[in-house]
């Protein structure tokens, strides 16, 4: 599946929007430095496949070590930095990388506005649309929790469960409700669209 190259800088383009943790990269719990930072197999290269067919790529994350105080906003972006670096060598740029650092545990005296912005909130959804012109109807989005895919079914963009460690009868059975696809992971979802 290829879009359509566009006429215009003005027409709302297709995404494909995606977890982070235990979608991109392996999910070691709290993960926020470079040596911890290890791809699930085969994801540069799906990736390389997304941004050919003409999909932009809007990472949207729930950094909750920030509030807990396990890491700071900035270790957060420096390891983005850096996982940017490493996807030169295959031609890929993450169009987008937006981060909810909030907990509800953990944020008194803070804005609670703020917490919308927190998966399964769609504030981050939002804002990567309006910033980048996105069409939410043309577009996909790629993790391995309800709370990842919940933002998705509520602004009419298409879902995929990936397995990671969190997978159970529970989450299985939430996405058979929703009839969302389950997939081993981001490129077999690729491959599925055949992009």
């Amino acid at each position: 599946m290829t879009v359509d190259p566009l006429p215009n800088t003005n027409t709302a383009r297709p995404a494909f929007f995606l977890d982070r943790d235990g979608t991109l990269n392996i999910d070691h719990d709290y993960v926020h430095k470079p040596e911890e930072w290890d791809w699930v197999p085969g994801v540069p290269e799906a990736l390389q496949k997304i941004q050919q067919a003409g999909y932009l790529i809007i990472v949207i994350t729930n950094q909750s070590g920030v509030a807990r105080g396990k890491f700071s906003l900035s270790q957060v972006h420096r390891l983005h930095r850096y996982a940017d670096r490493d996807l030169e060598r295959y031609g890929v740029k993450i169009n987008g990388w937006y981060i909810a650092p909030w907990h509800p545990d953990f944020h008194k005296n803070k804005d609670p506005e703020l917490l919308a912005e927190r998966k399964p909130g769609t504030a981050l959804f939002e804002r990567a649309a309006k910033e980048h012109r996105i069409d939410f109807s043309r577009s996909f989005m790629v993790g391995d929790k309800a709370t990842d895919l919940k933002p998705a079914l509520q602004l009419g963009i298409e879902p995929y469960l990936v397995v990671s460690r969190f997978m159970n009868a529970k989450l299985k059975g939430w996405a058979q409700t929703n009839k969302v696809p389950v997939l081993k992971d981001l490129p077999q979802v690729v491959n599925k669209l055949q992009l």
